[in-house]
């Protein structure tokens, strides 16, 4: 829905994330956004629930930052092209990884199922910035020139606005595990913050 507002923002809800089978037919993620071009897929931000021990789907050509967003973890063990190694040991909420998407890259689970937040970015042309964010924290307001701004809830969370045209302060509560994209183009929203909850905050831009 969009809200009723000049902070020029729009919320979507967990139920309408569009379902997609992981490409290694091991799973479903819920698509919250993408965006595709004449190259093909420039960036998506999505969620899924991994069950199980196993390898993630190759995704050369992209850069992903996964984030953890419940359960007892996991930890991630990659190899690259030059068969170099590295470890991601995702133990608390919100804790992330970044790593290629043409690396080998296996899954260890903690104790049992968790859930994650992916972004995936083209590596060419296209950077994505994300941040863990914990109440009470100030945001970073979008870039002129960001393709895509915003803040995914991993739980019930507050955020409030300051409008520079009048300097009030407008407050939005928004529901768990969902997502709240705001205008690049908004030149009247002043400040950002989540003043309870959790989630994450993601910037695309142009590389």
């Amino acid at each position: 829905m969009t809200l009723n507002t000049p902070l020029h923002c729009h919320l979507i809800e967990q139920s309408d994330y569009l379902r997609m089978p992981w490409k290694n037919g091991l799973g479903e993620t819920l698509e919250i956004q993408r965006h595709d071009d004449e190259q093909g897929l420039r960036f998506r931000i999505s969620q899924a629930s991994v069950n199980d021990h196993g390898i993630f789907s190759d995704f050369s050509g992209l850069h992903r930052t996964l984030v953890l967003l419940s359960g007892q973890g996991m930890t991630l063990s990659h190899r690259n092209a030059n068969n170099e190694s590295v470890e991601h040991a995702l133990t608390a909420p919100l804790d992330m990884a970044c790593f290629a998407g043409g690396d080998h890259t296996h899954a260890s689970l903690t104790k049992g199922r968790i859930e994650d937040l992916n972004i995936m970015v083209r590596d060419s042309d296209t950077l994505a910035t994300v941040h863990a964010c914990f109440a009470p924290t100030a945001l970073s307001l979008p870039s002129k020139n960001s393709l895509l701004t915003g803040f995914y809830a991993n739980e019930e969370s507050l955020l409030a606005f300051q409008i520079d045209r009048t300097g009030d302060t407008e407050t939005r509560r928004l529901p768990a595990q969902s997502f709240m994209i705001f205008s690049a183009n908004n030149n009247e929203l002043e400040s950002l913050q989540v003043m309870s909850g959790s989630g994450v905050w993601i910037d695309i831009l142009p590389r």
